[in-house]
């Protein structure tokens, strides 16, 4: 007798269960409609539960309904949680799916962002490379107009003047040594040139030629004994012209009976 009541009370709580649990499930299928709508849609498309009680006699439950009355009440409850169960399955996996698709957009946005600066890094920098090569650029033109104008300005450095006594024009052993004093350690230089001005006391056609063959005489050491090489050598043979020193001299000029050669070493502004 007590089984039966027992039962009877199981009975009774199927029956409540299966009275509210349709409108659980119904909630549960509007919830999960977000992530998996055609699932939920297809839940919402079920029928209800119907209450399904069998009074007995005397109006009540019946208290003697067996295991096989209660199974029978139990399975479409099951059937709907099984349901439930498999829609909250799909939800989870369609929510898991949408998040590994967010997961990797957002991983693939990352990698553009960093690619995006990495490049406009590297634009930058190059950006700072021109800018230094251009800066170069301009010093170096800079430098080379300076050259450019500097090229044909030059200053005399030093000066020599040399006498020469009546007669063939020869250097004697002071001319020599003075040459070689003058001209010490200027073959290893550069930038500079050498100018060899003649003066002779003759007249016309001989002082010339007197004056040019003085002239050779100390390009010809300077050639073969101090190695000036002769493109940097320029001569000239004045004849009987009165020489420039004398010329700026504020004292009596000095009468040079055989000839005066003037040189002057020249050293372009490039050279310094």
């Amino acid at each position: 007798m007590r089984t039966q009541t027992a039962i009877g009370w199981i009975t009774a709580a199927a029956f409540a269960a299966a009275l509210c649990l349709p409108a659980a499930a119904q909630a549960a299928g509007q919830t999960t409609a977000s992530p998996a709508t055609a699932t939920a849609t297809q839940a919402q498309a079920r029928p209800p539960l119907k209450e399904d009680i069998h009074q007995g006699f005397w109006g009540r439950l019946n208290p003697f309904a067996r295991k096989k009355y209660v199974q029978t009440q139990l399975s479409p409850i099951r059937d709907r949680v099984n349901e439930l169960n498999g829609l909250t399955t799909d939800n989870a996996n369609a929510i898991a799916k949408v998040d590994s698709r967010n997961q990797a957009e957002l991983a693939a946005a990352s990698d553009r962002a960093r690619q995006a600066n990495e490049t406009a890094d590297a634009a930058q920098q190059q950006v700072q490379q021109d800018a230094q090569q251009a800066s170069q650029l301009n010093d170096q033109v800079a430098s080379a107009n300076t050259k450019l104008q500097g090229v044909d300005q030059y200053q005399v450095a030093q000066r020599a003047e040399l006498h020469f006594r009546p007669g063939p024009a020869r250097l004697n052993a002071d001319t020599q040594q003075q040459l070689d004093t003058f001209f010490e350690g200027l073959a290893s230089q550069k930038g500079y040139v050498v100018e060899v001005t003649a003066y002779s006391s003759r007249r016309g056609a001989a002082g010339v030629a007197q004056s040019q063959q003085l002239a050779d005489a100390v390009v010809r050491h300077l050639v073969l004994q101090n190695s000036i090489p002769l493109y940097r050598i320029y001569t000239m043979g004045m004849g009987n012209a009165q020489p420039a020193s004398m010329a700026s001299s504020e004292s009596r000029p000095r009468a040079t009976a055989g000839g005066t050669v003037e040189i002057r070493i020249l050293r372009n502004s490039l050279s310094n």
